[in-house]
């Protein structure tokens, strides 16, 4: 597998068609509501992973600080803090689910958020995390807190966890 930053609009697209293929096709999700104009904000870092193939298998986002976010990633939480980031529409293909895959993308994505967002060498990741994938994320050191919500359809749980440069 590989795992590369987004920098054309063809590498976008194959993100966008594994978001598509698990939150629409999967996971009922509107298209409307996949989508948004924050795919589209140049802050906005997208990662996409291919398998040994070169076939587009799992994506994620990582939010820049002050993007306007509700649960993360539509309503109404409003500005983050400086040093604060969001990751958010993370997905991998039924294929690579259980290979390690979502875990890289993970550590990528935290990675691109110390590197680019680190404040005296911190930085607070959160996400909207779905309640099947709690588990998931307590794995990668989450906490997750609040109360649970509806986001397009699906039960959600907010998170975090704290990064430090070593």
């Amino acid at each position: 597998m590989r795992i590369v930053t987004v920098a054309d609009a063809a590498q976008l697209e194959d993100a966008m068609a594994v978001r598509f293929a698990v939150f629409v096709g999967e996971q009922g999700v509107s298209p409307e509501g996949e989508r948004d104009a924050l795919d589209d904000d140049p802050r906005t870092v997208h990662l996409v992973a291919y398998d040994d193939n070169g076939v587009p298998s799992g994506a994620g986002r990582l939010l820049a600080p002050h993007t306007d976010t509700a649960h993360g990633e539509g309503t109404g939480h409003g500005s983050m803090d400086p040093g604060t980031v969001h990751i958010g529409r993370l997905a991998v293909t039924a294929r690579l689910r259980g290979t390690g895959a979502g875990r890289a993308l993970m550590e990528a994505l935290e990675g691109e958020a110390l590197r680019r967002h680190a404040v005296a060498q911190s930085v607070r990741v959160e996400l909207s995390a779905q309640e099947s994938a709690i588990a998931f994320y307590e794995r990668l050191g989450y906490t997750i807190h609040g109360p649970r919500y509806l986001d397009e359809g699906i039960w959600h749980r907010d998170a975090y966890k704290d990064l430090t440069e070593r």
